[in-house]
C-alpha cells in the first residue's frame, strides 16, 4: 500500500510532466518504454536500439560521446564497423521512437531530448541532489526517493559493465541518503523512524552490517531485544550463506550487548 507522502509524489511527477514529453522511460527496475501511459512494445530485432537508449541514460543522457558509446555496445567491434553499427542503431532507435528530435547528434556526441523524453532516473537524481531543508521531513524525502526507485537498475536486463556500474552507484547513492536519514532520527531518539529506515536499507543491502547493526540499536533502545537479537540471527545467517563470513567483530559486540541487556531486563521482570 502507498503511504500518502507516496501518493502525493506519484500525482505531482504525473503532473510536472511536460506535455512536451512524449515518451516515459523507465529503468529503474524493469525496464518500460510509454507514450504517455502507453506501452512501446519493443520486438526483439530493436535489441541494440533499445540497448543504446539504455546506455545513453546510463552515460547521462547529455553530449555522450560516440567512441564510449561504441565502446560499451558493441566492444568486438573496431573502427568503421562500430562507427557503423551505431548509426545503423540512431537510425532504428529513432524510427522506434518516430521523431529524430528525441535523440540528438552534434560532434560526434549524442543527447536525448529532455523535452521529448521524461526518465524515472532523472527524477531520482534530482531528488538526492535537490537541497536538503534542515527543519524538513527526512522520511518523506525518503519516500519519494523509494517511490522513484523501484528496483535496481535494468534489473532485468543486460550485466554488462556499464549496467553493473550505474547500478551500484545509483543503489549506493540510495542507501546513502537512507543511512543519513536514519542517523538523524537516532540523534532526535525517533527510534522507530530510525528502524523503518535501516530495514528499508536492508531491503536494498540484505549483507550490509552497518544497517543491521543500526537496526539492532533502534530495538535496544526501544527495550524491544527480541527484535534486536532477530536482526543479529538474520544478519549472521546471511553472512554465512553468500559471503561465508561471521559478523564482524563491532556487530558481535553490539550482540553481546543486547543478550545481556535482555537477560538484565528478563531477571528485573521475574522479581
Amino acid at each position: 500500500m502507498k503511504t500518502y507522502a507516496e501518493e502525493r509524489l506519484a500525482a505531482s511527477t504525473i503532473t510536472a510532466m511536460s506535455i512536451r514529453e512524449r515518451f516515459r522511460v523507465h529503468v529503474l527496475g524493469r525496464f518500460r518504454l510509454l507514450t504517455g501511459d502507453t506501452p512501446v512494445t519493443i520486438p526483439p530485432r530493436l535489441r541494440k536500439p533499445q540497448e543504446l537508449l539504455q546506455a545513453l541514460i546510463a552515460f547521462g543522457g547529455t553530449e555522450v560521446s560516440a567512441g564510449v558509446l561504441t565502446d560499451a555496445l558493441w566492444p568486438a567491434s573496431e573502427g568503421d564497423a562500430a562507427h557503423h553499427a551505431l548509426e545503423m542503431a540512431l537510425h532504428r532507435l529513432r524510427q522506434l521512437l518516430a521523431t529524430r528530435d528525441a535523440v540528438l547528434i552534434k560532434g560526434g556526441k549524442l543527447s536525448l531530448n529532455r523535452d521529448q523524453l521524461w526518465v524515472d532516473m532523472w527524477e531520482f537524481e534530482a531528488e538526492l541532489q535537490r537541497p536538503r531543508d534542515p527543519e524538513g521531513n527526512d522520511m518523506e524525502r525518503i519516500g519519494r526517493l523509494r517511490f522513484l526507485y523501484q528496483g535496481h537498475f535494468l534489473q532485468q536486463e543486460t550485466e554488462k559493465l556499464w549496467v553493473l556500474r550505474t547500478r551500484q552507484e545509483l543503489r549506493d547513492r540510495l542507501l546513502c541518503a537512507i543511512r543519513d536519514a536514519a542517523r538523524k532520527c537516532e540523534h532526535a531518539r525517533r527510534w522507530e523512524d530510525a528502524a523503518s529506515l535501516y530495514r528499508s536499507g536492508i531491503e536494498l543491502d540484505s549483507l550490509n552490517e552497518g544497517l543491521y547493526r543500526g537496526l539492532m540499536l533502534c530495538h535496544q533502545e526501544l527495550g524491544d531485544h527480541s527484535e534486536a537479537l532477530k536482526a543479529y540471527r538474520r544478519c549472521r545467517e546471511l553472512l554465512t550463506r553468500f559471503l561465508g563470513v561471521p559478523p564482524n567483530a563491532k556487530t558481535q559486540a553490539l550482540y553481546h550487548s543486547v543478550r545481556e541487556r535482555a537477560v538484565c531486563a528478563s531477571v528485573g521482570s521475574g522479581l
